[in-house]
């Protein structure tokens, strides 16, 4: 009988467990997408146009730390989905207009698009022609405004 009971209660737990999976962890709170979704903007942006953007200027030699801004650049782009964006996100402090919310389709065009440019961007930074790492960070540059264009407030 003892036995039994192991038996059942093991069940019930991974009956338990199951239906939590199912039904996935609560959502975040709109504060707290607000800033992980800032504290994501930041961190792609800093390497992005202080670490890679100053060689491109001619204001900073290339070099190593060049390959690292491409490599967190990269990273960073690699992690974005419409997760970051959902509706009750757009907090006062967010500068995110309410139409992003309804147009999903084209927010995951725009988010593979940053991803496609950023996943070029490390290769061609790796070989130091400037020229090259001109374009590849132009592409991350256009590809990350076309989104900020459309879908976030003017300061």
């Amino acid at each position: 009988m003892q036995r039994w009971r192991r038996v059942l209660v093991l069940i019930a737990g991974m009956s338990a467990l199951s239906a939590a999976s199912v039904h996935g962890a609560p959502p975040e709170d709109g504060k707290a997408v607000f800033e992980r979704r800032q504290d994501t903007m930041k961190r792609m942006g800093r390497p992005l146009y202080l670490g890679i953007g100053r060689v491109v200027k001619g204001k900073a030699p290339y070099g190593p730390d060049t390959v690292t801004a491409a490599e967190s650049v990269a990273s960073l782009a690699s992690t974005l989905d419409r997760a970051l964006f959902p509706p009750g996100s757009n907090v006062a402090e967010s500068k995110i207009k309410p139409e992003i919310f309804a147009a999903s389709e084209h927010v995951d065009q725009l988010i593979a698009a940053v991803k496609t440019a950023a996943g070029k961007l490390v290769p061609v930074v790796r070989t130091g022609d400037r020229a090259a790492i001109t374009a590849a960070y132009t592409a991350v540059a256009d590809a990350c405004n076309a989104c900020h264009t459309e879908f976030r407030k003017e300061e």
